[in-house]
């Protein structure tokens, strides 16, 4: 009896550490799985706040260069033009060159347009030094005639005057003298990367009327402006208006397959702190929440400033500052696929806009300097674009975005006046 009770104890006890033992075991795996889960949740964590970044800074390149330059001032440029220029600029760059400029575009899609006459031009293109061109690569060449459609031109650099015409050729007369003959003649300056956009675009719907009406700066004093009106109906414009922004889209006429869109935001802020934070994800929003100016019974009343801006970006700083450094260093730069011996000297950038009551027009150069070494209303809808407001043009079908400003101060009643009399 007494070894049956003790057989029966070491029983008991085996099985106790058994289950002890699986418990132990279970615990284990379970901590071991726990801990795999947060470091993939972890990885994917990080992977996707990556890829968030690249696809806000690759959505966002259109604005860089407003907030850049958000100085309190009348600002216009082309988003589109300058990434055509830099796209060509990558064909020829190799190594950490090629890698800055790929970090700043960010994959960025190139839109095809068909030209239209004296409606809409885009061109392309490089003009070379005479006396350099045997150095400059064939298949870079064919490689821009292919691909971006580009005119190669040779030029003795005497002065800028063939290039200036070319200029304003393809901006519908826009930009004249973009170029100084010192720029040109340099000896330095061995080949210009160009490209040149310009449209000159009816509203769908014009505005009915000019009126000499207050504007408010953004210092809050006022000032007389040629203020342009109307009261839509139709499905060509639609607004939004919040206790933060009003914004108004209107559409330009659709020239063969080609529609634009302007589209103005005014923030209640200062429009400068506005700018700091504004970003394409930001503009999608107010787009999908606008309501076309036929959904309202009384209409939409408009009025928005008349107003003309030219502006000249500081581009080579610019994309010093978005990384894009060693293209500019003559110890750095590599474009070997273009030649062994070039780095870019300086990169420029102008852009026009006269926006008034007829439609738009608009035009931009990009030149790369490369040297050797529904409720219903009882009332319309009420929108008073009187206060600084930024501004975007862009393709309504693709949302290529063609140019990108911020008006501070339009054009004043007295300039206004003066155009009349003459």
């Amino acid at each position: 009896m007494k070894e049956k009770g003790e057989l029966k104890i070491k029983f008991k006890t085996v099985v106790a550490i058994i289950l002890l033992l699986t418990i132990i075991i279970l615990i284990s795996v379970y901590f071991v799985i726990s801990e795999n889960n947060k470091k993939i949740s972890n990885t994917n964590s990080v992977i996707n706040n990556q890829s968030n970044e690249e696809k806000t800074q690759n959505e966002d390149f259109s604005m860089e260069f407003l907030k850049l330059e958000n100085n309190n001032q009348n600002i216009i440029y082309s988003p589109l033009s300058i990434k055509y220029a830099l796209k060509m600029l990558e064909e020829g760059a190799s190594g950490n060159t090629k890698t800055q400029i790929e970090n700043v575009l960010q994959n960025q899609n190139l839109t095809k347009y068909e030209n239209i006459d004296d409606i809409l031009s885009l061109a392309n293109g490089m003009y070379i030094r005479n006396t350099y061109a045997k150095n400059v690569k064939e298949d870079y060449k064919e490689l821009l005639k292919n691909r971006y459609n580009a005119e190669i031109n040779y030029d003795p650099f005497q002065n800028a005057q063939n290039i200036n015409k070319w200029i304003e050729d393809k901006t519908l007369g826009i930009i004249k003298n973009m170029l100084s003959d010192d720029v040109v003649s340099n000896p330095a300056t061995k080949m210009l990367l160009i490209n040149a956009l310009a449209i000159d675009m009816e509203w769908e719907e014009k505005f009915d009327d000019v009126n000499k009406r207050e504007f408010y700066k953004e210092d809050g004093t006022a000032m007389e402006a040629p203020i342009m009106s109307m009261t839509a109906h139709n499905d060509n414009i639609s607004y939004y208006k919040d206790e933060k922004i009003t914004s108004i889209t209107m559409d330009l006429k659709k020239y063969n397959d080609t529609q634009l869109e302007f589209i103005a935001i005014m923030p209640e802020e200062n429009l400068s702190n506005y700018i700091e934070k504004f970003s394409l994800e930001e503009l999608n929003n107010i787009l999908e929440k606008s309501k076309t100016a036929s959904k309202e019974r009384n209409g939409v009343d408009i009025s928005i400033p008349r107003f003309s801006t030219e502006y000249d970006l500081d581009l080579k700083q610019d994309l010093i500052k978005l990384g894009i450094t060693d293209a500019f260093d003559i110890s750095k730069a590599n474009f070997s696929n273009i030649s062994e011996d070039l780095y870019v000297n300086d990169a420029l950038h102008k852009a026009d806009i006269e926006f008034t009551e007829e439609g738009i027009k608009a035009a931009a150069v990009t030149v790369i300097s490369m040297d050797i070494g529904s409720v219903i209303q009882e009332e319309p809808v009420k929108i008073d674009i009187n206060k600084p407001f930024l501004y975007i043009i862009k393709d309504k079908n693709t949302n290529e975005i063609w140019f990108v400003g911020a008006l501070y101060e339009p054009e004043s009643w007295e300039e206004y006046s003066n155009t009349l009399e003459n």
